[in-house]
C-alpha cells in the first residue's frame, strides 16, 4: 500500500480518538464562555453542546470534592448516547435496555464499543428543562399554540435553562442521590462519556418538558484505579 494512505488513514484514526476541542478545556474555562451560558431552544437544541456542559459540569463537581478530572472517552460517549436514543425512543428510564438485549446491559453497551474497560459505572437521569420550582401552574397559550408553565400566583411564565445551569441542575440531582453520587465521585474511575436528548415535542403536554441523561464512567484494564 502506498505510504502516503497508510499516512492519511494513521491521521484520521488519530483524529478519531483525539477529544473534540472542547473538552480538552478545564471546567472553570468552559463555564467561563458565553456560550455556555446560552438558553436552550427547546425545540432546536443544541446536543453536541449539551453533552459537552454535561462532560463539563461532572468534573466540576469533582474538581470541588478535590478529585481529579475524568478524560473524556469517545467509546464510553457512544454507549452512552445509544442508550439514552433507546431511551428517549421507547420512552423508558432505565438501566436495563429491554428493547435491545444486545445492548441490554451497562457491560454490554460498553463492550460493543470497546473492552477497554473492566469497571464500569452508569448514572442515568430524566430531568425537566424548564426552570421551575416544585409546585407550578401550567396553562395553554392559544396565539402561540403550546403549553406554559407559570407561577401559580405571579402567572410569570417559566423558562428553559441555559446549557451550564441545566447540566449542572442534573448533576447537583445525582448528588443529592447516594448510589449516583458514589459513582460520579469515585476517584478510581478516569474516564466518563456523557449524553443527553431532550423531549422532541416540547411544549405539547401539560408536564414540563424533559431531557434523559446518561453518565457512563469506565477505569481502564491494567490500571491502578482498576485495581483498587
Amino acid at each position: 500500500m502506498n505510504w502516503w494512505i497508510v499516512y492519511q488513514i494513521g491521521l484520521t484514526l488519530a483524529q478519531l480518538n483525539s477529544p473534540p476541542e472542547g473538552y480538552l478545556l478545564s471546567d472553570e474555562a468552559f463555564f467561563a464562555q458565553p456560550l455556555a451560558q446560552k438558553v436552550i431552544v427547546l425545540e432546536r437544541p443544541d446536543t453536541v453542546l449539551l453533552n459537552l456542559a454535561l462532560f463539563q459540569a461532572t468534573n466540576e463537581a469533582r474538581r470541588l470534592a478535590g478529585l481529579p478530572a475524568c478524560r473524556y472517552d469517545r467509546s464510553l460517549y457512544q454507549a452512552a448516547r445509544n442508550h439514552a436514543e433507546s431511551m428517549m425512543r421507547n420512552d423508558y428510564t432505565s438501566h436495563e435496555d429491554l428493547y435491545n438485549l444486545e445492548t441490554m446491559t451497562l457491560l454490554k453497551r460498553v463492550q460493543k464499543q470497546t473492552r477497554r474497560f473492566n469497571w464500569m459505572a452508569e448514572n442515568i437521569g430524566l430531568y425537566q428543562t424548564i426552570d421551575t420550582p416544585e409546585w407550578y401552574g401550567v396553562r395553554y397559550s392559544k396565539p402561540a399554540r403550546r403549553y406554559e408553565y407559570v407561577d401559580s400566583d405571579t402567572k410569570k411564565v417559566y423558562q428553559p435553562y441555559s446549557y451550564a445551569s441545566y447540566a449542572r441542575y442534573a448533576v447537583k440531582q445525582w448528588l443529592e442521590s447516594p448510589h449516583h453520587r458514589a459513582n460520579l465521585l469515585n476517584p478510581s474511575f478516569t474516564h466518563v462519556g456523557c449524553a443527553a436528548l431532550l423531549s422532541t415535542h416540547p411544549y405539547e403536554q401539560r408536564r414540563a418538558p424533559f431531557g434523559r441523561l446518561v453518565q457512563n464512567f469506565g477505569a481502564e484494564r491494567g490500571s491502578a484505579q482498576a485495581l483498587r
